[in-house]
């Protein structure tokens, strides 16, 4: 293997990782687990690899998302001053209706609901103004447009947004949000923190009357088996040693080759490649090979994820 492996050594990464600790932004072992899950690779050429992808690692604690949060509400006010003539900065407050996008079945530990505290406690949106989902319906009949903003930390594949908007039924009179939007002046804008490009593209292109406004959007360069990985910098021979490496580990797992269809995923569900987590835990889109968890492998982090 050529020098070009080892762009990154060992205790470089372990002093950015210990940095990171040491000022919160990462947290401890028994939720981020960083030299434990290195311990996996003994191999000097498994664990230079191995070392790029911890470098590569994206993790975002509870004060970056509550900055994330406040950008991307305030970045739907672009949209709404569009909208509305008299719109003014106290809207966001005295105007908005804040709900969630649910996910694939609506239930209590749906991380919008996290989120929608977050708008409460943070932002400072009155209670009145921070709806459930199912509650959107309520809006329909009001005579003077509303803003409607939904939350949300991660949009993956656009499999669930597509699903709430396009099909699940709410109220009494079984409507989808689309059938809502159209039949009304209301104002929709799903505002999710990070966005991958592929749930991207599935929203704009499928959920008509849906605005689509992300802190920040996710493109290939962000997905391990992609040959423009910025892990990999542009090296062929790094880029082909890593994804043997991944899936030869994960064979080893018993990780599922499911051709993105499963959540656990070799590649990741829907082969979205990412390697990344919040501090409420990791979504799908992710490589198993960094949550995977039995006696043989210490997992990086915990699957667990509140969507």
């Amino acid at each position: 293997m050529r020098d070009s492996v080892k762009i990154i050594d060992y205790d470089s990464v372990i002093g950015k990782s210990d940095f990171l600790r040491n000022i919160q932004v990462w947290p401890l072992d028994d939720v981020l687990n960083y030299k434990g899950w290195l311990d996996n690779f003994p191999n000097s050429e498994e664990k230079a690899i191995a070392l790029q992808m911890l470098y590569f690692f994206i993790y975002y604690p509870k004060s970056m998302i509550k900055q994330m949060l406040k950008t991307v509400v305030g970045y739907c006010g672009e949209i709404l001053q569009s909208r509305f003539s008299n719109w003014q900065h106290d809207d966001f407050i005295n105007r908005c209706i804040y709900s969630y996008i649910p996910g694939e079945t609506i239930n209590p530990t749906d991380s919008g609901h996290t989120f929608l505290k977050m708008l409460r406690d943070e932002l400072h949106i009155p209670e009145d103004h921070i709806v459930n989902y199912k509650d959107v319906f309520s809006i329909k009949n009001t005579s003077n447009p509303i803003p409607v903003i939904f939350v949300d930390d991660f949009l993956g594949s656009g499999a669930q947004c597509e699903k709430a908007w396009n099909k699940n039924k709410i109220g009494p009179f079984g409507k989808t949000l689309k059938k809502i939007a159209a039949s009304s002046s209301h104002t929709f804008i799903y505002a999710p923190l990070i966005a991958n490009h592929i749930g991207y593209n599935r929203i704009k292109n499928n959920c008509n009357g849906l605005t689509l406004l992300p802190c920040h959007i996710l493109n290939n360069e962000y997905n391990l088996f992609d040959p423009e990985c910025i892990c990999w910098g542009k090296d062929n021979e790094l880029y082909s040693k890593g994804t043997e490496l991944i899936l030869s580990k994960s064979k080893m797992l018993g990780i599922p080759f499911s051709d993105g269809k499963s959540v656990n995923d070799v590649r990741g569900f829907n082969k979205q490649g990412l390697a990344l987590a919040f501090e409420n835990g990791a979504p799908d889109a992710i490589l198993p090979i960094f949550y995977w968890c039995n006696d043989n492998w210490t997992p990086l982090i915990k699957k667990e994820y509140k969507r």
